[in-house]
């Protein structure tokens, strides 16, 4: 019998060492996981962090909104994991919204940029956006929506390839890298609210070195995504007499330097639908007007760029390998400025 009872006292103890492991476990319905963070500046020395987090009422179909002030966004964090109710879990944030008044300073939005990747709780990988309005009222404009669920400004940057084409989709590491980058800018997507939907895509925020240049519309910022991802499909133009849809396309960039002057051929083949057209326009009409048409736009565009010393098309990273190292410091006041880009279009009707 006593033998009994040691091996019973001895069973006890070693589990009681195996579950020691396990005793701060949180369940995950004591957690909370914000999806989206809402940061903006109230005054010169204050921000304001806002939560989206998605709740289990109503079928998980709603989301809270919570809000602190501090003098950093780090301690605003962990004011809010100590004073919401569960655990709160940053590792899950899908998206960033900064407010267009703290993005026009450039030095607190790079130090915003540098501690967002530098964070261990916020993963890198999160998309950026800038918004004109006030965040909450925008978190409070998604809440109202009956047809909104908790993901629905997640879904919103990614409706699947081709059916949003103008809308860009930038992450906190592409902003970071971009800060230190001597060839390359970058366009950050610009949103406020809609009216009868989620959000409202009102184009794309151009930044160099960590400094806001330029705005550009959603069809402009076409344009950035095609030089970007060397694709254009889902592109609609209206032509006037008639209206297409880009099915398939493809670009090729051909660089080379003539005495210091960099030199970029550039062929844009493009496979269309013909949506609708006006009676008697003919293929060849509507080939021509859509080829001079998608030169002229990007004429427009690069002409403005290179007079504001941006290479929002990322020109300068097909020439890392043809200038020097310690000339490249230099690729946006000396040699952009003097690019020459021949650009083709060829167009396929299918």
């Amino acid at each position: 019998m006593k033998i009994n009872s040691y091996v019973r006292i001895i069973v006890a103890l070693i589990s009681l060492i195996l579950l020691s492991g396990c005793w701060d476990i949180k369940e995950i319905d004591k957690r909370n996981f914000p999806l989206i963070i809402g940061i903006s500046k109230e005054n010169k020395e204050e921000y304001k962090v806002s939560l989206h987090i998605p709740t289990s009422e109503k079928g998980g179909k709603m989301s809270r909104t919570v809000s602190q002030k501090g003098t950093n966004v780090s301690s605003i964090l962990g004011q809010l994991r100590t004073n919401i109710e569960d655990a709160v879990y940053y590792k899950q944030v899908r998206l960033i919204i900064i407010q267009n008044k703290l993005a026009n300073d450039k030095e607190d939005l790079s130090e915003l940029i540098k501690f967002l990747m530098k964070s261990k709780e916020l993963p890198s990988i999160a998309l950026i956006a800038i918004t004109e309005e006030n965040i909450e009222k925008m978190f409070s404009n998604i809440n109202g929506k009956h047809f909104s669920h908790t993901t629905s400004i997640i879904d919103y940057f990614y409706k699947g390839a081709d059916w949003a084409p103008e809308i860009s989709t930038t992450r906190i590491w592409e902003v970071y890298r971009s800060l230190f980058s001597y060839t390359k800018d970058i366009a950050i997507p610009v949103v406020n609210s809609g009216k009868d939907t989620i959000l409202n895509y009102e184009g794309a925020a151009i930044l160099k070195n960590g400094k806001i240049t330029e705005k550009i519309n959603p069809s402009e910022n076409q344009f950035v995504i095609l030089f970007k991802n060397h694709n254009a499909n889902g592109i609609i133009e209206n032509l006037g007499n008639a209206s297409i849809m880009v099915t398939n396309s493809s670009l090729k960039i051909k660089p080379s330097m003539l005495t210091s002057e960099p030199i970029v051929s550039s062929n844009l083949s493009l496979k269309i639908d013909i949506l609708e057209r006006k009676e008697g326009v003919t293929n060849d009409q509507i080939q021509s007007k859509l080829e001079k048409q998608f030169k002229k736009q990007f004429y427009d565009m690069l002409d403005k760029a290179q007079k504001n010393k941006t290479d929002i098309f990322g020109f300068g990273q097909h020439f890392r390998n043809q200038i020097p190292f310690h000339e490249l410091k230099n690729w946006r006041e000396e040699y952009y400025p003097n690019l020459k880009v021949n650009f083709q279009v060829h167009v396929i009707i299918e």
